[in-house]
C-alpha cells in the first residue's frame, strides 16, 4: 500500500553544536573534540572501506511517514532539458498487455536496494508487477544483498567485484561475476514472501562461457519441466509453472562466468531492474565496458544513472568526470537507442578531515596550544559533480533528477543526519532516509510520465 508524504509545518530544531553546516565548517567526531595522532593519508583508506562496506543504519520496518520541510517539494520533477518522453509515455500506457521495463544503475545508495526497492514496490502497485527482474550474486560474491530475493549455492565460486584492482575472470554488465569451482554445479534464485509473493516462471541467466541446464526443481527439491534457450550472452529457462525458488543444476565446459538472473512472471507491468555496487562511479561501470549491451536483454524503455557520489572522493576534474559521463552513455545509447535515459545528480553528504585547532590551556599557567582534532566537513566536490551533471544533461538533452536540490540542497546532510535519515558515516541514508528518497522519487517519475 501506499505511504503518503505528509508535509510538517513546524521546522525541524537543529542541533547547532555537533553539526557542520557550512562549506567548511567541521564537526568533531565526539563532543571531547580528542585529539589525534592519525596520519591524515588514513583517512582517504577509512572512506573508501566506508563507501565500499556501507552499514545502513535503522530497522527494516523503519519507514518515513512525513516529509520534512527542509525538502524542497516544489523542485521534486524531472527536468527534461527537451527530451522527448513521449514514446515512453505510449510504451507505458501498454503496460497491461507489454511489461514497460526500467533499468537503474548506481553505487551503494542502490545496491541494498532500500530507495529503489520503495519505487519498484509503488510503480508495481500502480503499473502492475510484471516480476522482481534483475538479481545478482552478491552475497555468493561476499558483499551485503537485498533482502526480497536469495541467489544461494551448495557449490563454492570464485566471486569478481567491480572495484577490486584486478578481476581473476571476465566482469558482467551488473559489476559482479561469479565462477563455479566444478563442472557440475548449481544455484538457487528465490523472491522472499516476508511481504508479498512474487512469483516467477521464466528466469534470464546472464553469463559468459558455456552453460548446460540439466534440471530444474522448486523449493521441495520437485523436478520442474522445462525449456532452456542458449543466446550469446544469456541462456532463457522457461518453467511450466510459476514458482517463488527454483534450484538449477548445470554443467559449464571450465569457463563459465556468472552475472546475474533476471526473474519474470510473464505477466504484464513494470519491470525496476537495479544494478548497485559499493564504491562504484562513472569510470568503474565504463571499465566494464559492456554495460549497454549487457542490459540490452532487459529490454529497457528507461534506463536510471545514479552516479556521482564516489566521484567526489578524490581530485575533482570536470573536464574528465565530462568525459567518462559521455563514455557510460554512449554505451547504453550505442546498444539501447529505443531507451530514453535520466540522469540523477548525489545530495551533499560529509567526509572525514583532520583539522588543526586551538585548545585552551587549564589553569593559570597552562598556556593554548595547537592540537589535531578528527571531524567531519562538507564535501564541496559533490556539488560540483552535480553541476556537471546538470550541464551535461542540459547540453545533450538528456532528462535529470537534481536529486542534491531536492534533497535541501547547501546544508542539506547536516539536516538529514539531525533528523535521523542519515548515517553516522554521514555518505549513507538510514533506512528511513532511503525509503523517503524513494518515495520522493516515484512521485517525480509518476509526474513525469504524465506531463510533459
Amino acid at each position: 500500500m501506499k505511504r503518503i508524504l505528509l508535509s510538517i509545518a513546524a521546522n525541524i530544531f537543529l542541533m547547532s553544536g555537533s553539526i557542520a553546516y557550512g562549506q567548511n565548517a567541521v564537526t568533531p567526531e565526539n563532543s571531547d573534540e580528542e585529539e589525534t595522532d592519525v596520519d591524515e593519508t588514513l583517512l582517504d583508506e577509512e572512506e573508501r572501506e566506508i563507501r565500499e562496506n556501507p552499514i545502513i543504519e535503522g530497522d527494516e520496518d523503519d519507514w518515513v511517514i512525513v516529509s520534512p520541510d527542509f525538502i524542497n517539494r516544489n523542485k521534486n520533477h524531472v527536468i527534461f532539458n527537451g527530451a522527448d518522453w513521449s514514446a515512453l509515455r505510449s510504451a507505458l500506457a501498454k503496460s497491461a498487455s507489454v511489461p514497460f521495463s526500467i533499468v537503474h544503475i548506481g553505487d551503494s545508495h542502490l545496491q541494498a536496494d532500500i530507495a529503489t526497492g520503495e519505487v519498484r514496490n509503488l510503480l508495481q502497485f500502480d503499473y502492475g508487477n510484471a516480476g522482481r527482474g534483475l538479481i545478482t550474486p552478491l552475497k555468493i560474491s561476499g558483499t551485503n544483498e537485498p533482502t526480497d530475493f536469495f541467489f544461494t549455492s551448495t557449490n563454492s565460486w570464485t566471486p569478481a567485484l567491480l572495484m577490486k584492482s584486478s578481476w581473476p575472470h571476465a566482469m558482467g554488465f551488473s559489476g559482479v561475476s561469479i565462477s563455479p569451482g566444478k563442472l557440475s554445479s548449481n544455484f538457487t534464485v528465490a523472491t522472499s514472501e516476508k511481504e508479498d509473493i512474487n512469483p516467477f516462471s521464466s528466469l534470464i541467466v546472464f553469463h559468459g562461457g558455456q552453460f548446460f541446464v540439466t534440471s530444474v526443481a522448486d523449493a521441495d527439491g520437485n523436478s520442474i519441466p522445462f525449456v532452456a534457450t542458449p543466446s550469446k550472452d544469456y541462456t532463457l529457462i522457461e518453467l511450466t509453472q510459476d514458482v517463488t525458488s527454483a534450484q538449477v543444476f548445470f554443467d559449464s565446459a571450465g569457463d563459465l562466468t556468472l552475472y546475474g538472473v533476471s526473474l519474470s512472471g510473464n505477466r504484464p507491468g513494470i519491470f525496476y531492474h537495479t544494478i548497485g555496487n559499493n564504491g562504484a562511479a562513472y569510470c568503474t561501470y565504463n571499465r566494464i565496458g559492456n554495460v549497454g549491451a549487457g542490459i540490452n536483454a532487459l529490454d529497457p524503455n528507461l534506463v536510471i544513472i545514479s552516479l556521482g557520489t564516489n566521484d567526489a572522493f578524490g581530485r575533482f576534474d570536470a573536464k574528465a568526470l565530462t568525459s567518462e559521463i559521455d563514455k557510460l552513455v554512449s554505451n547504453i545509447r550505442k546498444a539501447n537507442p529505443d531507451a530514453q535515459l535520466l540522469l540523477v545528480t548525489p545530495m551533499e553528504c560529509q567526509k572525514k578531515v583532520v583539522t588543526t585547532v586551538k585548545k585552551k590551556g587549564r589553569g593559570k599557567k597552562k598556556r593554548s596550544r595547537t592540537v589535531k582534532v578528527r571531524g567531519f566537513a562538507v564535501n564541496a566536490n559533490v556539488e560540483k559533480i552535480r553541476d556537471v551533471i546538470m550541464d551535461y544533461g542540459k547540453a545533450h538533452n538528456i532528462a535529470v533528477y537534481d536529486w542534491y536540490t531536492v534533497a535541501g540542497g547547501d546544508g542539506a546532510s547536516a539536516k538529514w543526519l539531525n533528523d535521523g535519515l542519515y548515517g553516522h558515516d554521514r555518505v549513507h541514508h538510514t533506512r528511513k532516509g532511503y525509503h523517503l528518497q524513494g518515495e520522493l522519487m516515484y512521485e517525480a517519475l509518476t509526474d513525469a510520465f504524465r506531463n510533459q
